[in-house]
């Protein structure tokens, strides 16, 4: 009976970082064999272990040692090693040389994007800039929100991976930044906006250490609203200027409801579309409208459609 060890590693992990473990049993093996070369198997010989490259495996079967899991898995060896274990003339045992952590499916992404814009990759992909890209963001966006709508999982999860491609074309046609720009950056960011995590705040105030690493970060806003997108729906625009002016305590003047009405939480949707039919009756646009009267009372026009002061007002 011989005993053969299946090495299984991660292409995703730097070739040679396999574990205590896994070099003992090459170091210790009668025989080292693989289907192809590889850099794990480059790895292994630069380590001064001899590995032999077979293109039928039934002598490495009959003598054992360890053999090197290709990328593709090996299939039908491993259904034909699978028959010798039933059938007690092996004795197989797996060895995980390394394996991928979490998000190491996001490196295949990455590359897959990087394949797309390359000089022999997709001529549609490569012709996009990030204007032309846009649209697709919004549009992923609402489908995410569609799918969590939908209490459906799997829909969920495939759109969720509609959306992610989305930063990853923008990053990919990007001239001076990469994709590992965003990712460092925002990784620096999270770290900052949360010291009660990497740090010892007081989780208590997590509010006010997110507002004061904000103000920080971006110094020289001075309007409440400066960083909220304009694109925003006007409904979505409203709620959320409303809520920077409450945060800094400069609450807005706004218009109230009639006197004696007062609206549960299960009426506020009908009380919109009320507002809506009103608003097509008096022969305007409900979007429109509101949006234009936000910007008034919040003083939005000073800002530019990213939601930033205007130079010619810092000025």
């Amino acid at each position: 009976m011989s005993d053969i060890i299946w090495l299984l590693t991660s292409p995703r992990i730097p070739a040679g970082l396999l574990t205590v473990e896994a070099w003992d049993a090459l170091h210790e093996a009668e025989s080292v064999a693989a289907f192809f070369e590889s850099p794990t198997v480059e790895a292994i010989r630069d380590a001064g272990i001899d590995v032999d490259l077979v293109e039928d495996a039934a002598e490495f079967i009959e003598v054992g040692g360890v053999w090197i899991v290709g990328e593709e898995g090996d299939e039908e060896l491993r259904e034909a090693l699978a028959e010798y274990v039933a059938g007690g003339e092996i004795e197989l045992e797996i060895v995980y040389g390394s394996w991928d952590p979490p998000g190491a499916r996001l490196l295949d992404l990455v590359e897959a994007v990087a394949r797309l814009h390359a000089e022999d990759g997709c001529p549609w992909h490569r012709a996009q800039t990030h204007e032309t890209l846009g649209p697709y963001l919004l549009e992923e966006s609402y489908e995410v929100l569609d799918a969590i709508g939908n209490g459906d999982a799997d829909e969920l999860r495939e759109e969720l991976g509609d959306l992610l491609f989305q930063p990853l074309l923008h990053a990919s046609l990007a001239e001076d930044f990469d994709i590992d720009d965003v990712a460092g950056d925002l990784v620096e960011k999270i770290i900052r906006r949360h010291p009660h995590v990497w740090g010892d705040a007081d989780p208590d105030d997590l509010y006010q250490h997110w507002n004061e690493a904000k103000a920080a970060e971006k110094p020289h806003r001075d309007h409440p609203a400066d960083g909220v997108s304009r694109q925003l729906p006007s409904l979505s625009l409203a709620a959320k200027v409303i809520e920077r002016f409450n945060d800094q305590g400069e609450a807005l003047e706004l218009p109230e409801l009639p006197d004696g009405l007062k609206l549960e939480a299960d009426e506020v949707g009908d009380f919109l579309l009320a507002a809506v039919v009103a608003a097509r009756a008096a022969g305007v646009d409900p979007e429109l409208e509101l949006r234009k009267s936000i910007t008034e009372r919040a003083g939005l026009e000073r800002l530019d459609p990213q939601g930033h002061v205007a130079e010619a007002i810092e000025n």
